[in-house]
């Protein structure tokens, strides 16, 4: 027993000694000042979360994928989507993809955060209806309650950016059920509540659910709001909505601050000041402006007091009548038409009232002051959406050889590109012709049909059948024409087997008023184009059909001329209320109103196919994320920029 006691002690000293030769050299051969600790992954993870609370989308996203680099799979696949998920915060679309792309596929068909992930992605590359299609294909009983929330955000944006107001509006209801976060949840029922305010009374009484719907209270809401007049302070329709729903979310936070903000941001109209041209290349134009004016300000006279005084551009200087109008006691101005009397308006010093101008404003925009034109670059860009949003890819396009038309063509291409679409072939014409096949041909490659059948009958010495094929590496032709060649160019590329490609057109091809018997040459055409053309007899607001009645008749560029002058009118007190937010909205006659960082008025049209020549509305154009940071420059055939736009 003492000889065992005796061992173990020996070999516990015998141990000592060996860890503490071993240590040694470790503890020498390194200076003290030269001790580093190795970045861990829990550092790693700190400073990624921290970089992403602060916005540093970038960083987050490359710490993430550093800590992907040394981690185990599993744990890599995490941190990767979320660098994914950051660099989509960033904008960085397409690095979000690469890495979406690089994850193994199994994971990719089984993880809802991937899912949701492609589904983000493909919105904001403008393509809705793809991702529509993932958010409906993920299994809702596996959704944690973020994800849930991020599910129905991302559903009510593919609806709004498709167009559709009410499915999107529907999804905000939901979302109202599961938001505890007071800031974000008065931000949804303000974005609630702005949807629903650009359907009309009519639609909203059609569509309104039953009673037991959530939905019903926020639409009966806004069926209120309709009802108040900012004038008289008549607030009466709102205080029998909150008797009959007491108990509504709405009545917490939201409609004491929506009202209040209203009240401060709604601008009376007072006198209103017209600049425009009695004579001049603008002169018919602004007669159609001007009619479109006063027949607002009756419309509106029950609530507004009608006071508005034209004063002539082409007789005095934009200065002099600037100082008149001021002198003349004027509250607000509508105008001036002509580019260069705009241009000289942002160049006074005197900025004192609201002024909306009737043309495209460039460079720095004096804070009151905004645009409203009918400027065919936003057509095109609405049009190019419409195709996009369909998912097509590789267009074609047939353009006048105008300098109209290769303006026109040049901005589709440019869009077009910045999409991520292919511009595969692009054929001039010339207008009011009565045979465009040979310009069809070249555009379709079937020529090159031909040639290939030449070469091998001559090789071959024998007689042949021939049948002409068209090029299949396009996806649809974006037709610039007038009514007039429009229904002459759709029945030739029919003729010349190119029936299922879609024909996609800018407004120029309607003539403005319905011809069912000429237009039914046009089937199958789409274009978008303003509402009170599109469903004249669904007007939010007031009514142009009724209006026009009242007038001489009025060629299709005039009714356009005639709406934007309502619109010019009936915005004003609208203005302040829309630049103060992004997704603030009002619903004109051309279009539904929104004001951008550069003072111009958005327009989002209405889109439309023939079908056996009477029209069939699609509803809204898509208004696509990504366009929000597109460049509209107006160009020449030579690629420079126009100096002179004129707004038809």
């Amino acid at each position: 027993m003492k000889d065992n006691k005796q061992f173990y002690a020996l070999l516990k000293k015998v141990v000592f000694i060996i860890i503490i030769s071993l240590s040694l050299p470790h503890c020498t051969s390194v200076p003290s000042s030269q001790h580093t600790r190795p970045t861990s992954s829990n550092d790693l993870l700190e400073q990624a979360r921290l970089a992403g609370s602060q916005e540093q989308h970038i960083k987050a996203a490359q710490l993430y994928q550093q800590l992907a680099k040394t981690s185990p799979q599993a744990n890599a696949e995490q941190y990767l989507i979320a660098a994914a998920d950051a660099y989509l915060f960033a904008g960085d679309v397409t690095r979000a993809e690469n890495i979406i792309a690089s994850l193994p596929e199994q994971l990719i068909m089984q993880s809802v955060a991937v899912q949701l992930l492609q589904s983000k992605i493909l919105l904001q590359q403008g393509k809705t209806e793809q991702s529509g299609n993932i958010l409906d294909a993920i299994d809702k009983t596996r959704l944690s309650s973020t994800q849930r929330i991020e599910l129905h955000s991302q559903r009510s944006s593919a609806f709004f950016q498709s167009g559709n107001l009410f499915e999107s509006a529907r999804e905000r209801a939901l979302l109202d059920t599961l938001l505890v976060e007071p800031g974000k949840k008065l931000s949804n029922q303000n974005r609630l509540i702005e949807t629903l305010l650009l359907l009309s009374s009519q639609a909203l009484d059609v569509l309104k659910p039953a009673p037991s719907d959530p939905m019903t209270g926020w639409m009966e809401l806004a069926i209120a709001l309709k009802a108040q007049s900012h004038t008289n302070g008549d607030n009466s329709a709102i205080a029998l909505w909150q008797q009959t729903h007491p108990a509504h979310g709405a009545n917490q936070s939201f409609l004491p601050s929506f009202l209040r903000e209203s009240q401060q941001t709604y601008k009376a109209f007072g006198k209103v000041a017209v600049f425009l041209p009695s004579n001049g290349p603008y002169a018919n134009s602004a007669q159609s402006i001007r009619k479109g004016i006063i027949s607002a300000a009756y419309s509106l006279a029950k609530k507004w007091q009608p006071d508005v005084t034209f004063y002539d551009t082409y007789e005095s200087s934009i200065q002099a009548l600037y100082q008149r109008a001021i002198n003349d006691g004027a509250k607000s101005i509508i105008g001036p038409l002509d580019k260069k009397n705009v241009a000289e308006l942002q160049l006074l010093s005197d900025h004192s009232i609201p002024i909306i101008a009737l043309n495209k404003i460039d460079g720095q925009t004096p804070s009151q002051t905004t645009s409203l034109s009918l400027n065919p670059e936003e057509d095109t860009l609405q049009i190019a959406s419409l195709a996009w949003s369909k998912g097509l890819q590789r267009a074609l396009i047939l353009t006048p050889q105008t300098t109209f038309g290769n303006r026109i063509a040049g901005h589709f291409a440019n869009v077009w590109q910045q999409f991520g679409g292919v511009v595969s072939g692009v054929q001039t014409y010339t207008p009011k012709q009565a045979d465009y096949s040979l310009v069809i041909k070249s555009l379709l490659n079937l020529d090159d049909s031909i040639s290939r059948f030449k070469r091998l009958r001559n090789k071959l010495n024998l007689s042949l059948e021939f049948e002409e094929r068209r090029r299949h590496d396009v996806d649809f032709i974006f037709v610039i024409a007038t009514p007039r060649d429009g229904r002459l160019i759709k029945p030739q590329l029919r003729f010349h087997r190119a029936t299922k490609l879609p024909v996609f057109s800018t407004s120029k091809i309607y003539a403005g008023s319905l011809n069912p018997v000429a237009d039914n040459d046009l089937d199958g055409v789409f274009f978008c184009d303003l509402p009170s053309l599109i469903e004249p007899d669904k007007q939010n607001g007031i009514d142009t059909a009724s209006l026009l009645s009242r007038w001489a008749a009025l060629s299709g560029s005039s009714k356009r001329l005639f709406s934007l002058g309502i619109d010019a009118y009936q915005a004003i007190p609208h203005v302040e209320r829309l630049k103060n937010s992004s997704f603030a909205r009002f619903s004109g006659n051309t279009g539904i109103l929104s004001i951008n960082s550069s003072g111009i008025i958005l327009r989002q049209l209405s889109c439309a196919t023939f079908k056996r020549g009477h029209l069939k509305p699609l509803g809204l154009a898509p208004h696509l994320e990504k366009t929000d940071v597109f460049q509209t420059p107006e160009t020449t055939p030579n690629g420079q920029t126009s100096s002179q736009a004129i707004p038809l």
